[in-house]
């Protein structure tokens, strides 16, 4: 095969073990070896439960749970994209069902559940419990702290918590539905009945078990690990399942959360204008992610008041859109959307995206509008590969002419060189001519291969029923990747070369094999890219060679 086409190969393999190397890691695994659970040691808080800033790490001794409890109670709130359960234990969500989604294991793909984005169990890390920062005769909070349902109606739920000796202070929290998807009022109440001031800073507490991400082998998913993220002065912040590091960031501070692959849990402030977030994990492999709000003195007699915008659900752009903070008057966007990381290919995933959901709402099917995606683009570098296709095939029939040099100066590398640059520039031909386009397909393939990883638009997406039920994921049946190593074959014999028949030969075969072995576990959405586009230019060189066109 040509030199030229040889080079692009070897691009493109360079790109994919850079891609790999750099953003492909192994996930972390837990320092006994075994898989994390429930029971966690303590962490970030003091004996009484209450989150500390001793800078100690995470790990603490465990305390265990009351020999007597009043038992357990939920209750429920209800949408038509989720369903959420709030349990006594700790006024916390102990469960939200995403009714849209259904969970998916690295093994089987898509299973018969519904996705659930609470990954603990352990009530002392459900998320959404609230702590108070230690301090000398503060308030304060239990490790395991027994709350009473006061209102569950459907649209909110009240729950309320009194000391058991000290019944002066009242705190009650209630979660409540809102008109934005997947978003959730939260307050929090706190009474003074006592005869004295007391401090108080209250913490919100988000907490995960570390979930790997699908991965499919070498050349499979890339790894977007569950992080803890906080959003503090324009910038996202994460902190992924690496044990002993804890980052504080302050004063602008505009949520914090857990962040998965298409998922998000978070936080946001509403009503100060400071506020601040910890992120942290521990070596089980739990995550951790707080927000806390400025001190404040509670005078006799007085009340606080606290109030959060939480969010969970699907990355959708719009939903994540909807969702403000800030203060009263003053809110704007929270900056949610922030937590859909494309990377370095923003400024290609970003109009991909639109082009495609644009498409999508024409057709009702993304599959579809990854075909149209892949004619729009082909679209708009069709004169350069044009342009490159004549060049192979100029370069084709100046083979004999290159046999001749080489056989002439076959002694002599450099004057071969030399009049090999001659010839093409007497031909007016580009030797590189033919890598441009797949060059130029290098990025857009890295940011569809992005962009379907990062995307929950197109997560669980079905292209066919009964055969690619999720483009995100990849053909369960390989399909799609045989079919297209047939025509990237098809395409290689059409193809002009001027080197010898042997060499044509070896690379004919060894290229969609190549690239077949590599689509294997690909999204089935960028298989279905790259094969539309091989037929695309199977066709364009059929035309191309009956035409005979050289200009």
């Amino acid at each position: 095969m040509e030199k030229r086409t040889i080079l692009a190969i070897v691009l493109c393999i360079a790109v994919w073990l850079i891609w790999q190397a750099l953003l492909v890691k192994p996930p972390p695994q837990r320092a006994d070896g075994g898989v994390a659970d429930g029971g966690m040691a303590q962490q970030a808080e003091g004996p009484s439960g209450v989150a500390s800033d001793s800078g100690s790490g995470v790990e603490q001794e465990e305390v265990k749970p009351p020999d007597k409890r009043p038992a357990e109670k939920t209750a429920t709130l209800e949408t038509a994209g989720y369903q959420a359960v709030f349990t006594s234990r700790g006024a916390a969500l102990k469960a939200l069902y995403l009714k849209n989604y259904r969970a998916r294991s690295n093994e089987k793909g898509l299973l018969d559940e519904t996705e659930n984005i609470v990954r603990v169990e352990d009530e002392q890390r459900l998320p959404l419990r609230i702590s108070f920062r230690k301090e000398k005769d503060g308030l304060d909070l239990p490790h395991y702290s027994d709350w009473e349902i006061l209102t569950a109606d459907g649209q909110r739920v009240v729950f309320q918590w009194k000391p058991s000796v000290d019944r002066t202070i009242t705190i009650r929290k209630s979660f409540s539905k809102t008109e934005v998807p997947y978003a959730l009022e939260m307050e929090v109440e706190i009474a003074n009945g006592s005869d004295r001031s007391i401090p108080e800073q209250i913490l919100v507490n988000l907490s995960t078990l570390y979930q790997p991400p699908p991965t499919s082998g070498c050349f499979g998913a890339p790894a977007q690990p569950t992080t803890a993220a906080c959003m503090a002065n324009g910038n996202v912040e994460r902190r992924k399942a690496e044990p002993g590091k804890k980052t504080t960031l302050e004063p602008q501070v505009n949520w914090t959360g857990i962040d998965e692959q298409y998922f998000l849990l978070a936080a946001v402030p509403l009503g100060v204008s400071k506020a601040a977030c910890i992120l942290e994990a521990d070596q089980h492999l739990l995550l951790a992610s707080r927000l806390m709000l400025p001190q404040q003195q509670l005078p006799p007699g007085g009340k606080a008041e606290h109030r959060f915008r939480i969010f969970a659900g699907p990355k959708k752009l719009r939903a994540l859109q909807a969702v403000t903070g800030g203060t009263a008057g003053d809110e704007k966007p929270a900056g949610l959307d922030k937590s859909v990381d494309f990377g370095w290919f923003s400024i290609l995933c970003y109009p991909m995206l639109w082009a495609l959901k644009t498409f999508n709402g024409w057709v009702g099917n993304y599959g579809i509008a990854i075909i149209f995606l892949t004619i729009l683009i082909k679209l708009l570098l069709l004169p350069l590969t044009h342009k490159s296709m004549k060049s192979m095939k100029d370069m084709a029939k100046l083979k004999p002419l290159m046999e001749e040099l080489k056989k002439k100066y076959k002694d002599d590398k450099q004057r071969l060189n030399q009049e090999m640059m001659n010839l093409y520039k007497i031909h007016k031909i580009n030797p590189l001519g033919g890598c441009f386009p797949m060059l130029l397909q290098m990025p857009i393939w890295i940011a569809l291969y992005r962009m379907l990883y990062s995307s929950v638009e197109l997560y669980q997406t079905p292209f066919i029923a009964g055969w690619i039920d999720d483009l995100s994921w990849r053909d369960p049946y390989f399909i799609m990747p045989i079919v297209l190593g047939l025509a990237m074959f098809l395409q290689q014999k059409l193809s002009p070369t001027s080197v010898d028949s042997q060499q044509a030969k070896m690379m004919m075969y060894a290229m969609p094999v190549f690239m077949t072995f590599i689509m294997l576990y690909l999204p089935s959405g960028l298989v279905l890219y790259i094969f539309v586009n091989s037929l695309l230019s199977i066709g364009h060189q059929l035309l191309l060679n009956r035409s005979g066109a050289t200009g």
